[in-house]
């Protein structure tokens, strides 16, 4: 999707607003008025604080402390996912995230497809699209991470949308290893989804991948267990 039809299609705004946001989204692509580089990897975002901290408290405090992130004008977040970096960083330019191949080889530019709306998907294509899951659930936990609530909404939608229709129990794996092990204990939102498609989908327990996470995930086990529990209770009533 070019500029002018992200505008087109986001907005019926007055004049003035239109032609601020056109404004930022050049920038964004561009690098031009950027004060912050963002540092993923290989990857290398050029982007704007205003935008970066006011919708990140997390980035707010890294920016405006005395942290040297605020001095250099850098920050480094090498133990984080690039895919999900990519998407953290389309979002708050663009108010969506995007498909991002897993191809480590090419640019961010290659990698940062057409935007994502799960809902836009029949359920033909999302067949097709079980790979996805990971990219949510990694994106789900790094916007819980850096304290971005509308990308972390997002990206749970995505994932409740796409997690019921998946009909891979090895991405189904994937992606409840992510759920348990990138997000903490009292963070239900993927970790209730994962349990209640476990549950629906009971089928899955005979796949050797997810028999080993249960095996490693003892939360998960101990979650599913619960789950299981209340069902019957609630059907015993």
């Amino acid at each position: 999707m070019d500029i002018n039809s992200l505008i087109l299609s986001i907005m019926k705004l007055d004049l003035t607003t239109a032609k601020a946001l056109q404004s930022a989204l050049i920038s964004a692509e561009s690098g031009v008025y950027s004060d912050l580089l963002i540092k993923c990897g290989t990857d290398e975002y050029y982007v704007h604080k205003i935008l970066l901290c006011t919708r990140s408290p997390f980035f707010a405090k890294a920016c405006d402390g005395p942290f040297k992130e605020g001095q250099s004008g850098e920050i480094d977040l090498p133990d984080d996912d690039p895919e999900a970096v990519a998407s953290m960083i389309c979002y708050l330019y663009r108010g969506c995230y995007p498909r991002v191949e897993a191809d480590a080889e090419r640019p961010p530019e290659k990698r940062l497809g057409g935007p994502w709306n799960a809902e836009t998907y029949g359920e033909e294509t999302i067949s097709l699209q079980d790979e996805y899951l990971c990219l949510h659930a990694k994106v789900y936990a790094i916007a819980e991470k850096y304290q971005i609530s509308g990308l972390k909404e997002m990206a749970l939608r995505n994932f409740s949308f796409l997690v019921p229709r998946t009909i891979s129990p090895h991405n189904f794996a994937e992606a409840s290893e992510i759920a348990y092990t990138m997000t903490i204990d009292s963070d239900r939102g993927l970790r209730d989804l994962v349990v209640e498609v476990l549950f629906s989908k009971s089928q899955f327990l005979e796949d050797e991948a997810l028999k080993k996470l249960l095996k490693r995930l003892p939360d998960l086990t101990y979650d599913y267990v619960m789950y299981q529990h209340r069902k019957k209770e609630g059907n015993a009533g």
